[in-house]
């Protein structure tokens, strides 16, 4: 049933990425896989503090939703190959302020879904 969950949840995470990307066009700043690595930061921050506490989620359920899910809507692989790019054309203030943003706002995003959790705690108890 694992192996079920996770293939769901990646099947709807890699979807969902997808659609950021048609939503998003990024012909010169890679604006999509910014923004899904920064929602996913969060999303795995809220996923593993907040669904955790609570017992209607089993541990094979939560993970699911963080490897499955956040792990194929997520990309480093997308960011780093994008950061070449960037840098080859020359880019390089662009490939600076994705790096930089990519790196303080993924703290930032995993920071505020970890409070977000902490106060969706505080409501329930």
């Amino acid at each position: 049933m694992y192996l079920l969950y996770i293939a769901i949840f990646s099947a709807l995470g890699g979807m969902a990425r997808y659609g950021v990307s048609l939503i998003l066009p990024s012909d010169t700043f890679p604006l999509a896989t910014l923004v899904v690595n920064l929602l996913g930061c969060f999303l795995l921050a809220l996923i593993t503090q907040s669904f955790a506490k609570h017992t209607r989620f089993s541990q094979e359920m939560i993970t699911a939703m963080g490897t499955g899910f956040v792990g194929s809507f997520t990309t480093f692989s997308s960011f780093s190959v994008e950061n070449i790019h960037l840098l080859q054309a020359g880019a390089y203030t662009e490939a600076f302020l994705y790096i930089a943003i990519s790196l303080i706002g993924g703290l930032a995003t995993a920071a505020l879904g970890y409070k977000v959790s902490k106060r969706w705690d505080k409501r329930s108890a």
